[in-house]
């Protein structure tokens, strides 16, 4: 189960939208302020909710289950890394593009990925669900 804690930034119906901080693995660490590495982002979740006992700025859970992050792993970095890599291999093996040829014609295959998964983001939503609960 995938957890973070944050605030109600807004209520529209059952939409809420909930500001979490998300961190990388050494911000929270004691030596983050002598490491480079460290970081944190806000972020902004929305999360359907159907009960009603929520009210703006109260600090809530969001959580998700790990085959969400999972999905969305495989969606923004393996399937993209896939695509590159076998481009790569055809430009220059079946296609006999030159190496230069073959590096951009991978870099350029994920433009129309990423305007696919743009144009499909409202449908994808739907996979990715997230869920809140009251902190205790």
């Amino acid at each position: 189960m995938i957890e973070h804690e944050g605030i109600i930034e807004k209520i529209n119906g059952n939409h809420i939208t909930v500001r979490i901080l998300q961190q990388s693995a050494c911000s929270a660490c004691h030596a983050k302020g002598a490491c480079m590495a460290a970081d944190a982002k806000e972020k902004l979740v929305d999360v359907s909710d159907h009960t009603g006992k929520f009210r703006e700025n109260e600090r809530v859970i969001v959580t998700g289950t790990e085959s969400t992050g999972h999905k969305a792993v495989l969606w923004a970095f393996v399937f993209p890394f896939v695509l590159l890599i076998a481009m790569l291999v055809l430009g220059t093996s079946v296609w006999h593009f030159t190496e230069t040829e073959a590096a951009m014609g991978s870099l350029l295959i994920l433009i129309p990925y990423y305007f696919l998964l743009y144009l499909l983001r409202h449908k994808m939503a739907n996979t990715f669900r997230f869920n809140i609960k009251k902190t205790n």
